[in-house]
């Protein structure tokens, strides 16, 4: 076999190290270009680079530069190799990469390259000088979390309360190998796909708030890798939670322990971290003063609904909300969707209909559940994707389940129709408006050809009693005994828009999924304005598309469609009839 050619690294990556071997930023300096894997006809196994030593105070450092394959697109790579005399260091992730500036929205200057590595240098040296002169401590106790995924041999999923005081969590199997660690398994099995966790056997573990920046002022986090240290910070602890702590540990009584730490950090909320006792030898090892059992760090996953929500912008406080969907379709499927992603605990789904291959490209499910109910289809589709939602399938027409549940209304906090059907949601919003007990609604519907969409909000509670305007007030009769038409149309009344391909009941009113996307995420934002109380009135929001195809095939937009001059409209009283049977009695 033929030994492969050395793999030449980019002009700038050469020229950069030049640059910084002859800049004396560090000293010592060896520069080290890629090599082919071994074994291998191709691919470097690691970045050009260059290490050399940096001298702060009383340390020497010995750093590698890395330059990876995308830069000046991203930033160097800076590895500690050692340092001498030795120093456990806080901020070194993976193998000793040092963490000294994140890359999430950073701006570099891709023309700049010598001046990214001078700045990344300059702020290596800032933070290194101040982990050496003060503050280590709590810089360990910040970063707990990622310092202690280096060592970790287990990985589990954690749902603990960080609480100020000590308590009792569990430990979950499956098929006898530890998974997870909560403190209701009930609520933990609602993250997993089967939603539930009846499935998995259960043991004891604790949980223990410690502080131990201020506690020892050198605090390493090593030291919580051995029973002895983990006593240590028991000591410190107020003696109420000693009490407790010992009471608990009398509840931990297998030949295996998970213990749980709530690590209090100098910014933010407490860090949990795991230590596991493999082989607990007579009393738990945090009981006994003289016990060494082995202890071994273990990464906790968090799985919790307050830490997966806020980093996709959903709302924890939304868990509490019950919203009901009236028509499982494109718009109500994407309605659906949006709001299992913003934090709502539970969605009730009310459609009779099944999917068909013809849905493929309308509906947020695809071709996913074909010959399944809608309601069961998305209820699966949105059980796989999102956590902490419950989802209730009604198999059925609205107008049959008010008559065998007519409560359905009022157990639940919002009502959002997307039927496609004018007539039913007349009913439902008579319905809706005929107790003050009911919820607010929201009614949203397309119009055909890309040309438009609409929500209505109505039923929406004001300071006494409810603001006017409801559906039944955009429906009138321009001509005395003639046809019931819409006020906010944008196509012309009286014409049959839908399209037959395969004869009776295969008609179809054509739209795009953009079409019902961009109405769901008006539809959604009305609703998390209504359930956070920030909507008033009962405005209707209009959002208006391109005629071009429309038009094509010989129809004609309405004087509305004309008059609205940008892509929105929003009316928040001119909609209103003030003759309304529904919303003015």
């Amino acid at each position: 076999m033929s030994r492969a050619p050395a793999l030449q690294p980019p002009p700038i990556h050469v020229e950069t190290l030049g640059h910084l071997q002859r800049s004396g930023l560090l000293a010592e300096c060896q520069v080290v270009l890629p090599t082919p894997a071994a074994g291998r006809t191709g691919g470097p196994t690691g970045e050009a680079s260059l290490s050399g030593y940096m001298t702060l105070g009383s340390y020497k450092f010995h750093l590698r530069v890395g330059l990876p394959l995308a830069f000046p697109l991203r930033l160097p790579e800076l590895t500690v190799l050692s340092v001498e005399p030795q120093l456990e260091l806080p901020h070194l992730v993976g193998d000793h990469q040092l963490c000294f500036e994140s890359e999430t929205n950073l701006l570099l200057d891709r023309r700049d390259p010598w001046g990214i590595v001078q700045e990344s240098l300059a702020r290596a040296r800032e933070m290194l000088h101040r982990l050496i002169t003060g503050g280590r401590a709590e810089e360990f106790a910040q970063e707990i979390v990622a310092y202690w995924a280096t060592p970790a041999r287990i990985r589990l999923d954690c749902d603990v309360d960080a609480t100020e005081r000590p308590h009792l969590t569990q430990i979950l199997f499956s098929k006898q190998v530890p998974i997870a660690v909560a403190d209701d398994p009930f609520a933990y099995g609602q993250s997993r796909r089967e939603r539930r966790a009846d499935d998995l056997a259960r043991q004891n573990a604790i949980y223990i708030p410690i502080d131990p920046v201020a506690v020892d002022p050198e605090f390493d986090p090593r030291e919580l890798m051995k029973p002895e240290g983990i006593r240590k910070y028991i000591r410190a602890l107020p003696e109420a939670d000693r009490r407790e702590v010992a009471r608990l540990l009398g509840h931990c009584t297998q030949r295996q322990e998970l213990v749980v730490l709530g690590v209090k950090r100098p910014r933010g909320e407490r860090a949990r971290v795991g230590v596991w006792f493999p082989r607990v030898r007579g009393k738990h090892p945090l009981a006994d003063e003289l016990a060494q059992d082995l202890a071994i760090p273990v990464a906790l996953r968090r799985r919790d609904l307050a830490f997966l929500a806020p980093r996709g912008g959903a709302g924890a406080e939304l868990q509490k909300r019950q919203v009901l969907i009236v028509g499982c379709g494109a718009v109500g499927g994407h309605v659906a969707l949006i709001l299992a992603r913003a934090g709502i605990g539970q969605i009730s789904l009310v459609d009779p209909d099944s999917f068909e291959l013809e849905n493929t490209y309308r509906h947020v499910c695809g071709m996913a559940h074909v010959d399944l109910t809608k309601v069961q289809g998305l209820r699966q589709e949105l059980q796989r994707l999102i956590p902490y939602v419950k989802v209730v399938p009604y198999e059925e027409e609205i107008e049959n389940l008010l008559v065998r549940q007519p409560e359905v209304l009022a157990q639940h906090d919002l009502v959002i129709s997307a039927l496609g059907s004018p007539t039913v949601e007349m009913h439902l919003n008579e319905r809706i408006w005929s107790s003050t007990k009911h919820p607010p609604a929201i009614f949203a519907w397309l119009e055909p050809l890309g040309i438009g969409g609409h929500v209505l909000a109505t039923h929406v509670p004001k300071a006494e009693g409810f603001s006017r305007g409801c559906l039944e007030c955009l429906y009138h009769r321009p001509v005395e005994e003639g046809p019931l038409e819409n006020r906010a149309a944008f196509a012309t009344p009286g014409i049959n828009y839908t399209r037959d391909v395969l004869g009776c009941g295969s008609t179809y009113l054509p739209f795009a999924d953009l079409d019902s996307l961009r109405t769901a995420e008006m539809a959604a934002r009305f609703a998390l304005r209504i359930l956070h109380r920030q909507l008033e009135g009962a405005p209707l929001v209009s959002w208006k598309g391109d005629a071009l195809a429309f038009e094509k095939v010989g129809y004609r937009a309405t004087p509305r469609f004309d008059a609205i001059s940008g892509p929105f409209s929003e009316e928040q009283v001119a909609h209103v009839r003030e003759s309304c049977p529904v919303c003015a009695s």
